[in-house]
């Protein structure tokens, strides 16, 4: 089971985007997998994949705009 909550940004082990960790309703039938879903941007549209826990880390949340230094 992945200890990965839904919020959290993660990107694969060996660097990449960064991604957010989704709740999928229909995720119900993946309960006892390691499978993660999670989105990002490409482009001018969001993406849906589906990765394995063990090959995810924590990421740092993106800067807002209102932040910037």
């Amino acid at each position: 089971m992945s200890t990965f909550e839904p919020g959290q940004y993660v990107r694969l082990r060996s660097g990449g985007k960064r991604m957010l960790v989704i709740h999928v309703l229909e995720t119900a039938q993946l309960t006892n997998t390691s499978l993660v879903p999670c989105e990002y941007q490409v482009k001018n549209r969001k993406t849906l994949g589906f990765y394995i826990a063990a090959n995810l880390r924590l990421a740092d949340a993106p800067a807002s705009p209102g932040n910037a230094v």
